[in-house]
């Protein structure tokens, strides 16, 4: 067996693990590269490896940077099945034909800016079409969590519940190597413990080689005790200053999670009853696959479903679904609070929102997530002055606030946790999804629990046979 790191090796995005045994791949995850001006050539890239030979994919969630070159992978010829959750396959749909549309709507864009500039646009071509993303149809393959599933040749695998957002799973894939049985255990993203709405990671007793997620390897979030107390403290004071809330925030799992305190700040008059816009035309679908699986809820969120409240509604909340709308949004005077994608800012509504309001000191910006390196997300969160938004200067005049505890990721001290769930650490530990300082971070209190971690590099290839990484 061999496994080729093809993406989030070094970096947070374009999610990717090939493994090979005999003739045929198959790939932990097919994600978008997302961040910095190479991100556009890298997606358009061909793979490492023939489309047509790798027998299936298996998805860890629905993610835009871990689903978001299927489309991609299937243009280039695969025909195999694509393996995840019942509601990771009903989620990645929704985000696909999402991201579908912003790509035809940003290549129209381009093309007008171009015609009218007089120069040539034959170059411009969205990355992926809504037809591309038909395509996929007849190649989901939905299975429950533990069920063990057989690819090719003594190759098989099963989904663990990884708490990271509805239907997220780890992969464990199990072989026949020289007579020994041989395992991997694929993360995915991993979840923090007592995450709304979703159940808490399972915990994992032994794997021969291990892909462990680092986002937040080299860091700790802020203390969950008062996190939404702070959060609906900073809504009010700029509500009470007839200010505006934007939150970033992606349209599948955050968004929910938010709702969620939102809701429960309201109910509870933490929070003063005002409007919300969660400015995403998918939000609504993603909020309705969510409570068909009331099933993955936390016991918190099922006891709020028994009472007969909705934990992803209140009075004040509206969807904002057309274009239109989301223009009078800017028109409208304070106090009211926007959610919307994307949660880096790399696309979608929120930049024009930030272009409208970004300059307004009575603005107030909360960030609910990780930003990546080259995002526009991570220029503001890092202090930047003025920024660049749609080709246009803008100044920051708006309020910063970053709340690190509404992440869906565990952090550092939460994956040291869930690693001493083993009862001995795996021949190798290789620290993916994360930038060089969380890998190297995380890497250092591992190893001095004796545990040997390596920091692959993309493109990076190595013979799982090995007994001896070292």
């Amino acid at each position: 067996m061999t496994l080729l790191f093809a993406g989030a090796a070094g970096e947070v995005t374009g999610s990717c693990h090939i493994l090979s045994k005999g003739d045929g791949f198959l790939f932990l995850d097919c994600g978008m590269f997302q961040g910095g001006d190479e991100r556009h050539h890298r997606n358009r890239q061909g793979f490492p490896v023939p489309a047509d030979r790798v027998r299936a994919v298996v998805l860890s969630h629905a993610h835009l940077d871990h689903c978001g070159r299927l489309p991609l992978l299937v243009r280039h010829g695969f025909s195999g099945r694509i393996f995840a959750t019942g509601p990771t396959c009903q989620l990645a749909r929704i985000v696909l034909h999402d991201s579908a549309k912003l790509n035809e709507e940003d290549a129209n864009w381009k093309i007008k800016r171009l015609k009218k500039k007089g120069e040539d646009w034959s170059w411009v071509s969205p990355l992926f079409t809504g037809d591309d993303v038909d395509k996929l149809e007849p190649l989901w393959e939905p299975i429950p969590y533990g069920e063990w599933v057989a690819t090719n040749g003594s190759v098989r695998f099963r989904l663990l519940d990884a708490g990271h957002l509805l239907g997220s799973a780890m992969v464990e894939v199990r072989w026949q190597e020289n007579g020994r049985d041989r395992s991997l255990l694929f993360t995915g993203d991993i979840g923090p413990h007592g995450m709304p709405i979703l159940r808490d990671p399972v915990n994992v007793a032994s794997a021969d080689v291990l892909l462990l997620e680092c986002t937040y390897g080299d860091r700790n979030h802020e203390p969950k005790e008062g996190y939404e107390q702070r959060f609906g403290e900073v809504i009010s004071q700029t509500l009470r200053d007839g200010g505006v809330v934007l939150i970033p925030s992606f349209a599948v799992g955050r968004t929910q999670e938010v709702l969620y305190v939102l809701g429960q700040l309201m109910r509870t008059g933490l929070l003063p009853k005002t409007d919300v816009f969660v400015d995403s035309p998918m939000a609504e679908e993603v909020a309705e696959v969510y409570r068909r699986h009331l099933s993955l809820y936390d016991e918190e969120a099922k006891a709020l479903v028994r009472a007969g409240r909705d934990p992803l509604s209140f009075p004040t909340l509206r969807y904002v679904k057309t274009v239109e709308e989301s223009k009078e949004l800017n028109d409208r005077s304070g106090p009211f609070i926007v959610i919307a994608g994307s949660g880096m800012c790399t696309g979608g509504r929120i930049k024009h929102h930030l272009a409208h309001r970004i300059s307004d000191p009575r603005t107030t910006i909360i960030f609910v997530g990780f930003q990546a390196k080259g995002t526009l997300g991570r220029q503001i969160v890092e202090g930047a002055s003025q920024v660049r938004i749609f080709g246009d200067l803008h100044l920051v005049r708006a309020q910063v606030v970053m709340m690190d505890a509404f992440s869906a990721h565990a952090d550092q001290s939460e994956l040291v946790r869930w690693a001493e769930g083993f009862h001995r650490p795996p021949t190798v530990t290789f620290l993916v999804h994360g930038e060089p300082e969380s890998a190297t971070g995380l890497k250092t209190i591992l190893s001095g629990k004796g545990w040997n971690c390596w920091v692959p590099q993309s493109g990076q290839s190595v013979r799982l046979s090995a007994t001896d990484f070292r």
